[in-house]
């Protein structure tokens, strides 16, 4: 389980986003699809210090023709993007149309992802229950955003 935010060692509390994070990492490690790289960050606050995260699996981690990357954001939830490995790089991101949570229970991320990278298929099942501990997330958010203005 991720500890302390890369980067940020100590500093969590400038990510209120992190318990998330966590929560999904440990569904995905659970999973034996732990990501090779996150990313997480917030936009300054001329951009409403919006909070972000991002997952990616490379193609040695995948069983399709490139690599995979999860994204999150507080205002549209998760979308993905394939990773070619041609010229083109990523392709444009897609919505995560199965999960209809911003804060997806962590599960159903895994399950996502899970069938994304060992089947390069998206689930044909919906997920729309909410994380338990999203009340929270946004709490801390919204107190963190008042700190900093």
């Amino acid at each position: 389980m991720l500890l302390d935010p890369p980067g940020w060692p100590g500093c969590a509390q400038g990510l209120p986003h992190w318990p998330y994070l966590q929560a999904v990492d440990q569904a995905l490690t659970g999973r034996g699809i732990p990501p090779g790289a996150i990313c997480i960050d917030r936009a300054g606050r001329a951009h409403g210090d919006t909070m972000s995260m991002e997952l990616s699996w490379d193609v040695s981690r995948t069983a399709g023709p490139g690599g995979l990357r999860f994204h999150w954001d507080e205002d549209t939830g998760w979308s993905y993007a394939t990773v070619r490995l041609l010229r083109d790089g990523a392709l444009p991101r897609r919505p995560l149309a199965p999960l209809h949570r911003v804060f997806a229970v962590p599960e159903a991320v895994a399950d996502t992802a899970e069938s994304l990278v060992r089947s390069w298929r998206t689930p044909v099942g919906e997920y729309g229950a909410e994380w338990d501990q999203a009340r929270e997330v946004r709490t801390a958010i919204e107190v963190f955003r008042q700190s900093v203005r």
